[in-house]
C-alpha cells in the first residue's frame, strides 16, 4: 500500500466521524433555537393576552361613560380594538360578566383613597373624611354614566351581584372607618346611623346632580360647581356630628 492509499485510508474514518458530530451540532442548534423561539411566542402570547384583557376594558369603560352600558356588546367591543369577532370571548364568556368587570374596575378606583388619616402629610381626620366625601362626587360628576352601571342596573337589581355587594362593603367601611377616627367611642348602632346619614346625603346629592335635579337659582347657579359640593359636604358632616 502505498502512503496515498493509506492516507485515504485512514481520512476516511475521520471524514465520517467529522461528518456525524457536524449534523448533531447542527441538530442541537437548530433544537435549541426551535426551543427559544416557542419559549418567546409563548411569553409574548401570555402577554398579549393580559394586555388584551386591559385594553378590552379600557374600551369597554370609553363606551360606557360615553353612550351608557346599553350601548356595550361584545361584537362592539371587539370592533373598538379592532380584535376578531371572539378574542373577547376569552376574557369575557357573554355581556353580562363584561359589566361586571367594567363595574368592579370603577369600584376599585373609587375604592383606592390616596391620603388616609395619621398618615405622613399629617392630615386632619376630619378633613380626611371630607376628601373620601369629595372623592365620591367627584368620580360621580366625571363618570355618570358608569355610576349608573355601578349603583342603578341589571348588576344590582333586584339584588346586588355578590362581587358588586362586597365592593359596595368596602366603601361603607372607608367611610366607617373615616368617622370612627373623628369619633372613636361610638356604639355599632350610633356608628350605622352616622354611616346612613351622610351616605345618603352625598350618594342623594351625586344621583340628583348627575339627574339634573338639582334646582338652580340666585345661589346655586352651577350644581356641578366645587364650591356647592364642598359645601354639601361640609354640611352633611355637620348634621352627621350633631346626631
Amino acid at each position: 500500500m502505498n502512503l496515498i492509499s493509506m492516507s485515504t485510508t485512514m481520512a476516511a474514518p475521520l471524514l465520517a466521524i467529522a461528518g456525524v458530530r457536524l449534523a448533531q451540532t447542527r441538530w442541537y442548534n437548530a433544537y435549541r433555537i426551535g426551543r427559544e423561539i416557542t419559549v418567546m411566542k409563548s411569553a409574548m402570547k401570555r402577554y398579549h393576552k393580559e394586555n388584551l384583557r386591559d385594553d378590552l376594558l379600557r374600551a369597554a369603560a370609553q363606551v360606557v361613560n360615553l353612550e351608557g352600558y346599553e350601548q356595550l356588546s361584545i361584537r362592539r367591543l371587539a370592533k373598538e380594538t379592532g380584535v376578531s369577532p371572539g378574542a373577547p370571548y376569552h376574557h369575557f364568556p357573554d355581556k353580562r360578566s363584561l359589566l361586571l368587570a367594567v363595574a368592579l374596575e370603577g369600584y376599585r378606583e373609587l375604592n383606592t383613597v390616596p391620603v388616609t388619616p395619621n398618615s405622613s402629610m399629617n392630615v386632619k381626620p376630619r378633613t380626611h373624611l371630607f376628601n373620601v366625601c369629595r372623592r365620591f362626587l367627584t368620580f360621580a360628576a366625571e363618570n355618570p354614566r358608569l355610576m349608573t352601571l355601578m349603583y342603578d342596573s341589571e348588576l344590582t337589581r333586584p339584588i346586588p351581584d355578590p362581587a358588586i355587594a362586597k365592593a359596595q362593603q368596602r366603601g361603607a367601611e372607608f367611610l366607617q372607618e373615616a368617622i370612627l377616627v373623628i369619633t372613636p367611642r361610638l356604639s355599632a348602632k350610633a356608628l350605622s346611623v352616622r354611616v346612613a346619614t351622610l351616605w345618603s346625603t352625598i350618594f342623594g346629592f351625586a344621583m340628583l346632580r348627575n339627574l339634573g335635579m338639582i334646582q338652580t337659582n340666585h345661589v346655586v347657579r352651577d350644581p356641578f360647581s366645587s364650591k356647592l359640593a364642598d359645601s354639601v359636604i361640609q354640611q352633611a358632616i355637620h348634621v352627621m356630628e350633631s346626631d
